[in-house]
């Protein structure tokens, strides 16, 4: 039997600040094997987040699943890593929207 996953203190916080961004936030903390805490979601663009605590070191299930993963991810540490994830997911999000809005004029 798997023991409960622990969240890093500072999880509730790095929550609150995706939110306060804007952010659709899900918790996948309890799901553990190596799976990342949050998924996170902006403008139609989602990734998978870990929180980790200023000098935490991920766990060898955590390196072992990201390495098969093929989609976006972030570790986030404090508050500056949330800003800096949103902003890239809003630049994500807006060439997708550039993309999707030039399909339309070649058609």
């Amino acid at each position: 039997m798997r023991r409960a996953a622990r969240t890093d203190t500072n999880h509730s916080t790095i929550v609150a600040a995706f939110r306060k961004l804007g952010c659709s936030v899900l918790s996948l903390a309890s799901l553990g094997r190596g799976v990342p805490d949050l998924l996170v979601s902006l403008g139609g663009i989602t990734w998978l987040v870990e929180v980790k605590m200023p000098k935490g070191k991920e766990t060898a299930d955590q390196i072992l699943f990201i390495s098969g993963w093929k989609g976006c991810r972030a570790l986030v540490r404090d508050l500056e890593g949330a800003i800096t994830t949103v902003r890239l997911m809003a630049e994500q999000s807006r060439a997708c929207k550039s993309a999707l809005d030039d399909s339309k004029i070649s058609e």
